[in-house]
């Protein structure tokens, strides 16, 4: 594992850019329409600095976070400490997990799905579908390559509490064969004048729209409900024009 997740404050950083509250109101909008029973446990797959967590616990939902860094479990635990929350963070790797519990819903973000292959692809959906209640919802969120490596990266900066974090994240085809793609992040951090040149690289399977679709009609236990465009349950992608962070959702049987 890289030390891109032993540095969960400048990670937490790099990626806050996102609108969590509203992306909570995605997860409930999901629960109305498409859960089949009430939502009360979550489980959030590669939490790292569970961005979500707060709001899901004030929003009366019992989180669960599983994850490979120690650091970033550790850092949501502070955090949790804070809010004097009752969590249940859990060490384990998303491609072969098991849980204490049944959780309601699981989901899992920012295209985190960290699997080499098929047989781990295959694995990780047994673990989700062992956790999760029958009639619950799996969303992921940018796991499915609909533009493949046509976009070569992205890079933005954020400055929060006077840490600047200058983010990049780009792709490699590492196999075509295979599907293996290396996905590079990389945290350029300026900590009140403390330089820091953080890097991260993991290889993960590529996930195609149409063998997205097989595979999940080929599994016993889980049916596909959708994917969207942007976190907008009213933009399905087969409507848009460019692709940008897209969810997709399927359903426990």
């Amino acid at each position: 594992m890289s030390n891109l997740y032993d540095n969960p404050k400048y990670y937490e950083i790099a990626f806050s850019y996102r609108d969590i509250s509203a992306e909570v109101d995605v997860f409930e909008e999901c629960f109305k329409r498409f859960s089949q029973i009430p939502v009360k446990s979550i489980l959030e797959v590669g939490c790292g600095n569970s961005p979500h967590m707060e709001e899901l616990i004030k929003r009366g939902y019992q989180y669960n976070g599983l994850d490979l860094s120690k650091a970033m479990l550790e850092y949501s635990r502070q955090k949790a400490s804070h809010i004097s929350a009752d969590v249940n963070l859990i060490y384990g790797n998303m491609v072969d997990f098991s849980l204490d519990m049944l959780v309601d819903f699981v989901y899992i973000t920012l295209g985190s799905l960290y699997v080499k292959s098929t047989s781990e692809l295959i694995t990780h959906f047994n673990s989700v579908a062992q956790a999760l209640k029958k009639g619950g919802l799996y969303l992921l969120d940018w796991c499915i390559q609909y533009d493949p490596l046509k976009s070569k990266g992205d890079r933005w900066e954020i400055e929060r509490d006077g840490i600047q974090v200058k983010t990049t994240v780009s792709w490699e085809l590492v196999n075509c064969v295979e599907q293996t793609i290396e996905e590079t992040i990389t945290l350029e951090v300026n900590d009140h004048g403390k330089k820091l040149n953080i890097v991260g690289k993991e290889i993960k399977r590529a996930i195609y729209p149409q063998e997205f679709l097989c595979f999940v009609s080929g599994l016993k236990n889980f049916e596909f409900m959708g994917w969207w465009n942007n976190w907008d349950l009213w933009q399905p992608l087969e409507q848009a024009n460019k692709i940008d962070r897209p969810i997709a959702l399927i359903r426990r049987t």
